[in-house]
Formats: structure tokens, C-alpha cells, sequence
């Protein structure tokens, strides 16, 4: 008996245990949307970034290393995140080339960021990072280490050329090297390139289109030298250049644009996948005299259009991927969308962007988006100035289908067939700092409703970005902006949330704010000017609110048995639990009131649980015990005292007068 006792006391224990787990995992945080990035200004190079997830709650010390290839950093620096905390930066040193940073333990994912600025006349540089226990720092852990590259983006020329002149190292292995010189034809072939290999001032090989064979010394470095001329209309161009030693392993591997051809996106594809690539001329107000896109990794094309259509199934590498735009607009002003996407459903897209082109030399603040409706019949298009930070100057907007403009009435009414139309918004930017805007297409009738994917907003100025948030349930929900402050703070930071261009609430230098949601879709909007360090860290989290609680007695004491009226409310809260008295226990409601009965002094806690977690408050009441009467002693005493005084009486009246003997 003893033993089943014993049985059914474990499974008890075991039982409770579950039910606490799964309480603990209900008081979790719903996380809606949770991002730690690194951004730059315009024309700087792009930072690396990348994820590890460590269980085991090991300190870890990183080895950042400058690999000196073609050439040393300028500066290069490295920051590591656990979750929304900056736990760790450091600067490598210019003599020894690389840099340490101790990683506290802790159990979770790690995020590491790397910027960077490349030698100026090599304009890229080779990075290493190696992760290891603390205990054994030298022995990298393969899954965490990593190694990149930094590009400085290569700015337009107002030639149709360029000339490349780097340098490479060769590997262990001498011999016959291969150096593959490919004209990728985009937009269209180049007129010409040549060039060469030399070591100092002594020239070992001439180069061509095509693959070359030269033969390389080992652990040496050369000085790879190409020019480039595009063809003499478009002034543009693009190619590569991959360098394999004798055992086929790469030693250089690179896209070059020539001419006017832009600088690249760099795009963050986080696994191999299969990607689809759609370009569109949304030919308003008319058609685009050229458009192209490509999209490169290390010297390989992996899709390519020179034409409004789409590419499936891409073979994409994990790493990061180079999108290179070329568009040109005839005399008037023209529309394209570009979208590279995952082939796997429900995948966030890794580049979708419109842009509006305009005729050479013209001045012009622009912006386009393209909305597919559902049907035939009347909409509404509203744009708001959000005025944050600044108002802007002026907004202005236009909404065209099948490159014809559409008439819209003085509140933004339009007729439209089904199918895509085009949103153009002209704006004067603010006289400082930065403005953002929201743009919403919705159904015409007593409730209209947003068209999906009908609502968009836009910065001008600074660097932006916008995510999309879709929740199904009504709730209040937290958004929290931190600046980390890697390599330094930000000039200005922001964050807005909004849906239907209206503004739910706003966040400038960092800070928090809760905003009240029913189901639908919210946009969350970041907007930044990093510092002169060109580069800012920031982490942005929204998440159910959290669970407020008040709890107040209507005395703090009472005699021992008495009552005392507890009143409570909540917000946020789906359950509430009392607890610390006899007569305070159990499941309440959210809010109330209730009389309790205050044996001993007691602290009674409401605690209150949330999709946002917990959150309990207290109060004390003090039981005195009950007062004695005085009165009811002395009569008691008294009576006492009376009842002897008539006994002894009796007494001695019987003595003295001791019953007469019957006759």
C-alpha cells in the first residue's frame, strides 16, 4: 500500500509539473514581430550578418580576422546581439589584424555583425570570424565560424567605362591557373575588354575574354588588371572574373560593372533555395526605353532579364546574392516593379521593390506603388503625411491603369477595372531631417475595406524599411525601438505604426508605446539617419502588451475575523488568480470587487496572466485582536462573590439554627 501510495504521489508531482510548464508557456509573450539589424547610409558598403543558436549556455570568445586580401581594411569592426542586447563589439587592430570579443554565456540566438571599410583602390576585403569556447579559443566551432567579403558599391561612371586593378593571392598550389574573363551581356554586350596579370612592375600574363591559363607561383600576390568598354548607346555593362588554381579551388571571384550601370543590392538569401525573379514595365506614364535586371553571386549570373518577364525555379546559394538594376526612361517618366522571391509559399520576399525612372537630367522626389484590385468597380486612394519626424513640404498623388490616368473626385475617388493599377506620389521632401507618408487603396461604399495589398508607407530621406504585420485577434500590443549604439548612436531614429493611414502610434530616439488592434493588417514602419560613422545597430519588437494589475483594500486593518473590500482591475489580462488568505484564493475575474474575511494579519496578491505575460500586486491588512470588556469581568467576579457570601450565610444560619427534631 505504502508503495501505490508512493506511485500516485509521482504521478501527482508529475502532473503538476506539466500543468506549470504549460501555464508558464501561456504567460509567454506573444511576439509578433522581433528584428535586430545593422544599416548603413547610401553608398557604403553592405554589412554581413549572420545567426548562430547555442544551447548550451557556454561562454564563447569571437576572433574577428582581416584577411588582408587583395588588401587591409581601411576599419573593420564587429558587433554580437543575444536576442533585442548588444553583448559584445570590438575593433580589429591595425597590427595584428584582428580583433577579440568575449560572448557571455547565454542560451538562445546570436547574431553577428560585421561592417567594414575595404582598401579604396581594392574596394573589397576578405573577413574571417571564429567563434570558440572560451576555454579552448582557437578551436572554432564549425557552425558558428564564418568568412565574407565587403564590397565598396562601385559608383556609376559618366564613361562608358572602368578599369579594375586589384590584386589576389594564390593558393598553396603552383602551376597552371585559370582566369575566366566572362562578358555577361548586360544589358548588352560590352564593346571590349582586355587586361592583364603582373607582379611589381613585371607583367606575367595578358588577359581576354574567355578563360586564360597562367602559370602562378605559389602563396604569392599579383596585380590583376582589366578594362572594360560598354556598348556606346546604353553605356553600360557587366562581367565577371573568377581566378581557380591547379586543383580548381577559387582564389578571386567577382562581378564588375562598367559605365552608368549602378551599383548592386546586396540580398541575404539565408538558405539555398529555388527563387523566382519577376520584372514589370508598368509602362506609365509610358513605357521605359531600356530595363534589366540581373542577379549575380561571386562572378556567376544565376538569372538575367533584359525584358518585362519572370525567371522560376532560380537556383539560388545561401549567402549573399547581388540584384543589379539598369532602367532607362524615354521623354517622359516611367514605372517598373521588380520582385525576387522564394519559391517556398508563405516566404517573406528577399527583394520587391517599384521605382519610378525619370528622363535624364530631371529633378524630381518620386514614388510609385502597384495595387492589384480584386474587381471591377469604385475605390478610394488617400494618401496622409504622417508629419514624423517632420511635415513634409507638399504631397501629391496620381493613379493610372493601363498607362491612362484616372479621374479621382476631391476625396480620392476612382473607377477602375479589375487588375493593376499604378500609384505615383510626387512630394517636396521636409526643409530637415526626415518625413514619411502613407498611401492606402480601399473599396468604395459605406465600409470600405483595404484592398490586400493596398496600403504601403515611404520615407523620404534617411534609411527605411516597412513590414507587414497580420494578426488574428483583437489585443493591446507593445512596440519597443532601441538604439544599441554600434559603432554609434543614430542622428535620428524612428518607428511608426499604422494601418489605413492612420497612425497608431509613433516612437522617436527609442523608447516603447502600446497600440490597440483588432484583426487585419498593420504596417511597421523604421526610419533612421545613422551617425558619421555611416552605420547604426537597432533592435525592433512588438509583442502582446503586458498584463497591468491594480489592487487596492478598503482598510489596511481590521479586528481579527472581520471583513475588509478588495477592489481590482486589469488590463491585458485573460485569467486572475488570488492568493495569500484564507478568504482570498482561487480563480477571479479580471476586475471586481469582493468583502474578505481577515483572519490574521495577511498579504493578499491578485495575479493577473496575459498573452504578454504576468503581473501580480498586493496589499497588506493587519488583523488586531478583538477588545476586551472590563465590565463583564467585574460582573462576573462579582457574582461569584455574591453566590459565596449567600452560601457562607446559609451556612451559618443553619449552624445557628439547626432544624428542630420531628415530634
Amino acid at each position: 500500500m505504502r508503495r501505490r501510495n508512493q506511485e500516485l504521489y509521482l504521478l501527482a508531482s508529475l502532473c503538476m509539473a506539466w500543468l506549470a510548464a504549460l501555464a508558464a508557456a501561456a504567460a509567454r509573450a506573444d511576439v509578433l514581430f522581433d528584428q535586430t539589424n545593422l544599416v548603413g547610409v547610401a553608398g557604403v558598403a553592405a554589412p554581413v550578418q549572420y545567426s548562430f543558436t547555442e544551447s548550451s549556455a557556454q561562454a564563447l570568445v569571437l576572433t574577428l580576422t582581416d584577411e588582408q586580401e587583395p588588401a587591409a581594411f581601411s576599419s573593420l569592426q564587429v558587433a554580437v546581439t543575444l536576442g533585442d542586447a548588444l553583448v559584445g563589439s570590438g575593433t580589429v587592430d591595425a597590427s595584428t589584424h584582428t580583433a577579440t570579443v568575449s560572448i557571455p554565456s547565454g542560451d538562445g540566438t546570436y547574431t553577428v555583425h560585421v561592417i567594414g571599410t575595404p582598401d579604396v583602390a581594392q574596394g573589397i576585403g576578405l573577413f574571417g570570424v571564429c567563434i570558440a569556447a572560451s576555454a579552448s579559443p582557437s578551436s572554432c566551432i564549425a557552425n558558428y565560424s564564418y568568412s565574407g567579403t565587403i564590397y565598396t558599391p562601385s559608383a556609376p561612371s559618366s564613361t562608358p567605362s572602368s578599369a579594375l586593378d586589384t590584386m589576389f593571392t594564390t593558393s598553396a598550389a603552383a602551376g597552371t591557373y585559370t582566369v575566366t574573363v566572362t562578358d555577361d551581356a548586360f544589358p548588352v554586350a560590352l564593346q571590349s575588354i582586355s587586361g592583364g596579370i603582373a607582379q611589381g612592375a613585371t607583367a606575367i600574363a595578358s588577359l581576354s575574354a574567355g578563360a586564360n591559363s597562367v602559370t602562378l607561383a605559389a602563396g604569392t600576390t599579383y596585380t590583376l588588371i582589366l578594362g572594360a568598354l560598354a556598348d556606346a548607346t546604353l553605356k553600360a555593362g557587366l562581367y565577371g572574373v573568377q581566378i581557380t588554381d591547379p586543383t580548381g579551388a577559387t582564389v578571386f571571384d567577382r562581378t564588375v560593372p562598367v559605365g552608368e550601370l549602378p551599383a548592386a543590392t546586396a540580398v541575404d538569401n539565408p538558405v539555398a533555395q529555388g527563387l523566382d525573379l519577376t520584372l514589370t514595365d508598368e509602362a506609365y506614364p509610358a513605357p521605359l526605353s531600356s530595363l534589366g535586371v540581373a542577379v549575380t553571386e561571386g562572378s556567376s549570373v544565376l538569372a538575367k532579364l533584359t525584358a518585362s518577364g519572370t525567371l522560376s525555379n532560380v537556383v539560388g546559394p545561401a549567402g549573399t546574392v547581388q540584384v543589379w538594376q539598369y532602367s532607362v526612361a524615354g521623354t517622359q517618366p516611367g514605372v517598373y516593379s521588380l520582385d525576387l522571391t522564394s519559391t517556398t509559399a508563405g516566404s517573406a520576399p528577399l527583394l520587391s521593390t517599384t521605382q519610378v525612372v525619370d528622363p535624364s537630367g530631371a529633378a524630381s522626389t518620386s514614388y510609385a506603388f502597384v495595387v492589384t484590385l480584386p474587381s471591377a468597380g469604385t475605390y478610394t486612394l488617400a494618401v496622409d503625411d504622417f508629419q514624423f519626424p517632420g511635415a513634409l513640404q507638399s504631397i501629391s498623388a496620381t493613379v493610372a491603369q493601363d498607362g491612362a490616368v484616372l479621374t479621382q473626385s476631391a476625396t480620392g475617388g476612382f473607377t477602375a477595372m479589375q487588375g493593376v493599377v499604378v500609384v505615383v506620389v510626387d512630394v517636396t521632401p521636409p526643409a530637415s531631417g526626415i518625413g514619411v507618408f502613407g498611401v492606402t487603396v480601399q473599396t468604395g461604399g459605406a465600409s470600405p475595406q483595404v484592398v490586400p495589398g493596398g496600403q504601403f508607407t515611404q520615407a523620404v530621406g534617411g534609411v527605411f524599411n516597412t513590414q507587414a504585420i497580420n494578426l488574428g485577434v483583437a489585443g493591446n500590443f507593445a512596440t519597443t525601438l532601441t538604439d544599441l549604439g554600434f559603432p554609434a548612436k543614430f542622428s535620428d531614429l524612428g518607428a511608426v505604426v499604422s494601418s489605413a493611414g492612420e497612425v497608431l502610434g509613433k516612437i522617436y530616439g527609442g523608447g516603447s508605446f502600446d497600440f490597440a488592434a483588432t484583426p487585419g493588417t498593420y504596417l511597421l514602419t523604421f526610419i533612421a539617419t545613422p551617425s558619421t560613422q555611416n552605420y547604426g545597430l537597432y533592435s525592433l519588437h512588438v509583442a502582446s502588451a503586458a498584463p497591468t494589475v491594480t489592487l487596492t483594500a478598503s482598510a489596511s486593518s481590521v479586528t481579527a475575523g472581520g471583513t475588509v473590500t478588495l477592489t481590482w482591475s486589469s488590463e491585458n489580462a485573460t485569467s486572475c488568480t488570488a492568493s495569500g488568505g484564507s478568504g482570498w484564493t482561487g480563480e477571479e475575474a479580471t476586475s471586481g470587487t469582493d468583502a474578505v474575511a481577515v483572519a490574521a494579519t495577511e498579504t493578499l496578491t491578485l495575479t493577473c496572466t496575459g498573452a504578454g505575460g504576468s503581473a501580480a500586486q498586493s496589499v497588506s491588512v493587519t488583523a488586531t485582536p478583538a477588545p476586551s470588556s472590563g465590565g463583564g469581568g467585574a460582573i462576573q467576579l462579582g457574582s461569584i462573590l455574591a453566590l459565596f457570601c449567600l452560601w457562607a450565610m446559609s451556612a451559618y444560619f443553619r449552624l445557628r439554627h439547626p432544624p428542630r427534631p420531628p415530634r
